[in-house]
C-alpha cells in the first residue's frame, strides 16, 4: 500500500474510532432509553353477514349427504383421503342454488371436478359447486341468495371456504 493510501486509511480508522469513545458526552446519549415507535392497534375484523347463518344456510341442492368433511377412509381400498367439503348425492339434473348472494368468480371445467362454480360472498367467503352437469350463470354475475347456479350431476361437491381455508359445511347448513 502506497504512503498516501496508508494515510487515509488511517484516517478513516481515527475518524470511526471517534465513534466509539468513552467520552461521558457519548455515554449519555447510548444510556438515553430509546422510544419504540408506536405499534397500530390492529383493526377488529369486521363480521360478513353470512356469521349470522351459521348452522342456518339453505342446502345447495336436495339429497343425501354420502362423504363428509375431513379426512375420510375409503371402505373398499382402506386409504385415507381429505375432503375439502361435503358430498351430496342426488337426482341427475337437479337444480343448485346459491347458498348465499355472491358474485359468481369462476365457472369452467376444473381438473377432477368436472365442471365448477366458485361464488365469491365477499370478505374472503366463498362457496364452491363442483361435479355440475350444466351452467345456468356466467363468470363475473351477480347472484341471490337461492338463485339457480346450475344443474348437478348425480352428485354435488359442495365447499365453503373462508380465507381460503376450507371450513365445514355441515356446520353452517341447516340440520335436517
Amino acid at each position: 500500500m502506497c504512503r498516501f493510501g496508508r494515510a487515509v486509511f488511517l484516517l478513516i480508522l481515527l475518524s470511526c474510532a471517534s465513534l466509539y469513545t468513552t467520552q461521558p458526552r457519548y455515554r449519555r446519549f447510548r444510556q438515553t432509553p430509546r422510544l419504540k415507535p408506536a405499534v397500530p392497534s390492529q383493526p377488529t375484523p369486521a363480521r360478513h353477514p353470512m356469521d349470522a347463518y351459521r348452522g342456518r344456510l339453505s342446502w345447495p341442492v336436495t339429497g343425501t349427504v354420502i362423504s363428509g368433511f375431513g379426512l375420510q377412509v375409503d371402505p373398499k381400498y382402506g386409504t385415507k383421503v381429505k375432503n375439502s367439503g361435503i358430498d351430496i348425492s342426488c337426482a341427475k339434473g337437479s337444480p343448485v342454488r346459491a347458498v348465499w348472494e355472491g358474485t359468481v368468480s369462476y365457472a369452467d371445467v376444473f381438473m377432477g371436478q368436472g365442471l365448477m362454480l366458485i361464488l365469491e360472498h365477499g370478505g374472503g367467503y366463498y362457496s364452491v359447486y363442483s361435479r355440475l352437469s350444466e351452467f345456468r350463470v356466467r363468470a363475473g354475475e351477480k347472484v341471490k341468495t337461492g338463485a339457480v347456479l346450475g344443474l348437478s350431476g348425480e352428485l354435488l361437491h359442495f365447499e365453503l371456504r373462508i380465507g381460503g381455508k376450507a371450513v365445514d359445511p355441515l356446520e353452517w347448513l341447516e340440520k335436517r
